[in-house]
């Protein structure tokens, strides 16, 4: 089973909507420092940040996979976002594998090259 793919206004207004809903973002400390992370604020929400390095060994698929199951409901709707939808729709897919059936990338990306990404038509913060 694949992930959805979704526009970043559709995952936005999906996440006001649904009280059992999360952001997470898979990009590197770095990037949200440089070019800040989703603001969740006015509907009273939190991007969560994990941090997807160059390096995906064991270890932190075991590390993503607690962190998911101690984190969220395997019923939640969970949506992932990085720079250009690549790392995210990875991540969905994991999560769909260890039973989160509501998964979704946000294709647009927060960052990339196009006009349709988070970072131009969302709200952002810079940590």
């Amino acid at each position: 089973m694949k992930p959805v793919n979704i526009k970043a206004r559709d995952a936005f207004d999906f996440l006001s909507k649904k009280v059992d809903s999360h952001l997470i973002d898979t990009r590197s400390d770095l990037e949200w420092k440089t070019t800040g992370v989703p603001d969740l604020s006015s509907i009273n929400k939190k991007a969560y940040l994990i941090n997807w390095g160059p390096v995906l060994d064991q270890t932190f698929f075991e590390q993503y996979k607690k962190f998911l199951l101690t984190s969220f409901n395997q019923k939640d709707s969970l949506f992932f976002i990085c720079r250009s939808g690549s790392r995210s729709f990875m991540a969905a897919k994991l999560a769909i594998e260890f039973g989160f059936k509501d998964s979704f990338n946000i294709y647009e990306g927060f960052h990339n090259e196009n006009d349709q990404n988070w970072k131009k038509k969302l709200p952002v913060k810079i940590i």
